[in-house]
C-alpha cells in the first residue's frame, strides 16, 4: 500500500514538472491609425492577465498548451483568439473602433483565483477625446482646466494653469511631456496651458502612490504623452478659435506593401493673436501680448524588437509695453528615447532627455 502511494507521488511529481511555462508577447496598437495603445487589458482563460506599457507592449507567462486570448480596450471591440503554444511566442493584436452604449453594470465580488498583476490607486487617466468634450475657457480645449474637475485636485485661482493636489502647493507636481520636465505650464499668464490638445494622446495624473520610476514628489505628477502619428495614412486638421488659431499634420514614414508606415510623424502647433487687435486703438498699437507652441513626434521601427522614439515641444510667450516693461518666458524640452523588448520577459528602454526653462 505504501509502495503505491509513493508511486502515485512520484507520478505526479513528473506531470507537474511537465507543465512547462512559455511566454506570448508583443504590442497591441489601433488598426485604424497604428498608434500603439496604453492599458489594453490581455488575459487568457485561465486567468492571468496583463496589460500594456506606454509603448503598447504586453507580456504573459502561461503553461505551453492550448489557450484563448482576449484582448480588450474600453471604445474597442474585444479580440478572442484560440491558440496553442510550445515555445515563446510573438502575437500583435489590431484592435478596432467600437460604439456602444452601455447597459446597466452589476460589479460582483471577485472570485479568490484571479490573479491580480498590479494594483494603481489613486491615478486617473484622461484620453485626448475626452479632454476635448469637457467644458473649455473661450472654446479652447485645455488639460490643466480639465484635470481640475477631477476629485481632489483645485485650481490655484480662476485665471491660473496651476493646480493643487490634496492641499498640496502648485510647485509640489511633477509635469512631465514625455518623461521630460515641464517646469511651467502656464501661457498668456495662467490662461491657457503649454499642452494642445490636438497633440496629446493621453494624460495620466497620479494622486498618491507615486512609482519611484518618477523620483519624487510631494503632491503629484502629472504624466502626458503626445500622439505618435497616424501610421496608416497621411491626415491633418486645422481651426480657428476666438484666442488662436491651430494646425496638425501626421502621416506615415516609409510605408510598404500593405500600406502600414515603418514608423510615424506628428507635427502640431498653435499661435494666439490677441496683439492683432491692438492696431485698433492708437494708445495700444505697440503693444505685444502673444504665445506659440510647437509639437514635435515621430518614431521608426528598426526591426520587430528596436523601435526609435523622438519627441519635443518648442513655447514661447512675450510680453511687451513699450517704454514701460518687456518680458517672455518659455519651456524647450525634447526626448530621444531607444526601446527594445530583449525577450519574451524583458522590455528595456533607454532615454536621452533635454528640458529647459527660461525667463
Amino acid at each position: 500500500m505504501r509502495k503505491n502511494v509513493f508511486m502515485f507521488f512520484l507520478l505526479l511529481s513528473f506531470f507537474s514538472y511537465g507543465q512547462k511555462k512559455v511566454t506570448v508577447s508583443g504590442y497591441v496598437e489601433d488598426k485604424k491609425t497604428g498608434e500603439k495603445l496604453l492599458g489594453v487589458s490581455v488575459y487568457s482563460s485561465t486567468k492571468a492577465g496583463n496589460t500594456t506599457n506606454e509603448y503598447g507592449y504586453y507580456s504573459l507567462s502561461l503553461e505551453e498548451g492550448k489557450h484563448t486570448l482576449y484582448v480588450s480596450f474600453i471604445g474597442y471591440k474585444t479580440i478572442e483568439q484560440e491558440i496553442v503554444i510550445k515555445s515563446n511566442t510573438i502575437i500583435d493584436f489590431k484592435l478596432e473602433e467600437n460604439s456602444l452604449i452601455l447597459e446597466e453594470v452589476v460589479v460582483n465580488k471577485p472570485k479568490g483565483e484571479n490573479k491580480v498583476r498590479n494594483v494603481e490607486m489613486s491615478v486617473n487617466t484622461l484620453k485626448a477625446s475626452t479632454i476635448k468634450k469637457l467644458p473649455a475657457i473661450l472654446g479652447e480645449p485645455d488639460v490643466i482646466k480639465s484635470i481640475q474637475l477631477l476629485p481632489g485636485v483645485s485650481s490655484t485661482n480662476e485665471a491660473s494653469s496651476g493646480f493643487n493636489v490634496r492641499g498640496g502647493n502648485a510647485d509640489q507636481n511633477l509635469i512631465l511631456l514625455d518623461d521630460a520636465t515641464i517646469y511651467n505650464a502656464s501661457h498668456l499668464f495662467g490662461f491657457f496651458s503649454v499642452f494642445n490638445s490636438d497633440a496629446i494622446k493621453d494624460v495620466k495624473l497620479y494622486k498618491g502612490g507615486i512609482p519611484s520610476s518618477f523620483g519624487g514628489r510631494l503632491s503629484s505628477v502629472l504624466d502626458v504623452r503626445q500622439k505618435e502619428g497616424n501610421k496608416k495614412k497621411f491626415n491633418g486638421e486645422a481651426g480657428i478659435g476666438l484666442i488662436l488659431s491651430r494646425v496638425l499634420v501626421e502621416g506615415p514614414i516609409k510605408k510598404d506593401s500593405l500600406g502600414n508606415g515603418r514608423g510615424s510623424y506628428m507635427f502640431a502647433g498653435r499661435r494666439s493673436y490677441v496683439d492683432a487687435f491692438t492696431f485698433l486703438d492708437d494708445e495700444f498699437k505697440d503693444n505685444v501680448l502673444f504665445f506659440y507652441d510647437l509639437n514635435l513626434k515621430a518614431n521608426y521601427d528598426l526591426d520587430k524588437k528596436n523601435k526609435l522614439f523622438l519627441s519635443g515641444y518648442f513655447g514661447r510667450d512675450r510680453f511687451e509695453l513699450p517704454k514701460f516693461l518687456g518680458t517672455s518666458w518659455g519651456n524647450i524640452v525634447g526626448t530621444l528615447r531607444w526601446t527594445n523588448s530583449i525577450n519574451e520577459n524583458l522590455f528595456f528602454q533607454s532615454s536621452f532627455i533635454f528640458s529647459n526653462y527660461d525667463y
